[in-house]
């Protein structure tokens, strides 16, 4: 059986903290100990005195969400208990280093966070021998030229973020909270509840209360998946855990929605357990959107920047 210290040159990362780079929407990838986003949890500014890791070297999260592996598509660099995979064959194709990172990942029900991590035992890692041939076949699917095909999609895109104004939410939207009701209350229905949860667009299950909000609102939760935010195009009933955003003088359209959400979710690394996002913090934040040349908000760019996107047609 092959190792993982067989088959890779194993490093262990940047050790950087976040809260100490510089936030750079259009900046050098951040990876940490997350099993979203390819790990990728923020973008920062390059250092001058210190060179990111060059595309298509592995990753491998020893803590926080233990062995979660990718194979990073970018420049990058890491947070602290993050492991970097260099192949030592230099020549591994892509699909291989995509097979080995899901058995790297396989491994993971043998440790823990906070308990039983990967640090001191990744290079015994166990390996197949060999790469079974239904890997090659996967370079010939659609799905890597539709990736290649999005990431060379036409239409607007979001260079110049940082320079885009700051709009206060309260101008924006009417934000409102959800409501706490027991747990034995809460009997099956057809009323989604949102809830705190960052998964199916924040509905944790269907209730018999009726839907205090209605849909073409944005959810984001203040506590528990504090930050992550959705598009409810449904009516529906909201947690105590969770603001409603409700547009003030504005079509909450779709695609404008899914962008807002999208920049409000990259808010997350500010909030914590132990930092709740308050309805008073949330009035007096900001968000930044592109605008128009006489200062008004650019819905247009938004929608063509959507309209642009290779899974548009599943906007409705």
């Amino acid at each position: 059986m092959n190792t993982v210290g067989s088959m890779f040159e194993v490093e262990y990362g940047d050790k950087f903290d976040l809260n100490k780079m510089v936030l750079a929407p259009r900046g050098i990838a951040f990876v940490g100990r997350s099993d979203r986003n390819s790990g990728v949890t923020a973008r920062v500014a390059e250092l001058e005195t210190h060179k990111p890791h060059e595309p298509g070297l592995l990753t491998v999260a020893l803590g926080g969400a233990p062995l979660a592996t990718f194979v990073q598509q970018g420049p990058f660099y890491t947070a602290q208990n993050v492991a970097v995979l260099r192949p030592k064959d230099e020549s591994m194709p892509l699909v291989h280093r995509l097979y080995w990172a899901q058995c790297i990942r396989a491994n993971r029900f043998r440790y823990t966070a906070f308990g039983r991590e990967a640090n001191r035992t990744l290079r015994q890692l166990l390996l197949p021998d060999v790469v079974p041939h239904w890997v090659e076949e996967v370079s010939k699917m659609p799905v890597l030229d539709q990736w290649r095909a999005a990431k060379a999609s036409s239409g607007p895109d979001l260079s110049g973020i940082e320079n885009w104004p700051r709009h206060r939410w309260a101008d924006l939207f009417k934000i409102g909270r959800g409501r706490y009701v027991p747990a034995l209350e809460k009997l099956p229905g057809s009323t989604p509840l949102v809830s705190s949860t960052s998964l199916n667009n924040g509905v944790s299950s269907h209730v018999n209360l009726p839907a205090e909000w209605s849909g073409g609102t944005i959810t984001v939760a203040r506590n528990g998946s504090v930050a992550q935010a959705f598009f409810q195009p449904v009516p529906f009933f909201a947690t105590d855990d969770i603001h409603v955003l409700v547009p003030k003088g504005w079509e909450c359209t779709p695609a404008r929605a899914l962008f807002i959400a999208v920049l409000i979710s990259q808010e997350k690394f500010r909030f914590s357990y132990g930092r709740k996002w308050s309805l008073e913090k949330m009035c007096s934040s900001t968000i930044p959107l592109p605008v128009t040349g006489n200062g008004e908000l650019d819905w247009d760019y938004v929608e063509d920047f959507m309209a642009a996107r290779r899974w548009s047609a599943l906007i409705v």
